[in-house]
């Protein structure tokens, strides 16, 4: 003899089941947005903070002669992931400074490992 436990499942109408799952599918996409934009601040804030080392150390006169030209990638790489933040009305945009961003960044800082190999 089984018990029912007390609580009654309330199924609601067929409307009212596709509103609730209507609001659920609007908040989890909000937060798959929220999210993403999150990672791509994350990134961008990585390859600014290098952009701006790279602007200092030219500055200081460290990256001269080998070092320069991948130095300045990285600078122009921070410069992509600032600009980033500008442009965000626009996502078209945003996903290609990304990239970019991404793209200088990287290829700076392989420059520098090999230039550095190079120098030893």
């Amino acid at each position: 003899m089984g018990r029912r436990s007390g609580r009654r499942r309330r199924r609601g109408t067929a409307q009212e089941r596709e509103a609730v799952a209507a609001e659920y599918q609007e908040a989890v996409g909000g937060l798959q947005q929220t999210a993403f934009w999150n990672l791509r601040s994350t990134i961008a804030s990585v390859c600014v903070f290098l952009g701006i080392f790279a602007v200092l150390f030219i500055y200081w006169g460290e990256a001269t002669g080998a070092r320069l030209a991948p130095t300045l990638v990285c600078a122009v790489g921070g410069v992509c992931g600032a600009g980033m933040y500008f442009s965000r009305p626009y996502p078209q945009m945003v996903k290609w400074l990304l990239i970019a961003a991404v793209t200088f960044t990287s290829l700076g800082l392989i420059g520098l490992a090999i230039v550095a190999g190079v120098d030893t």
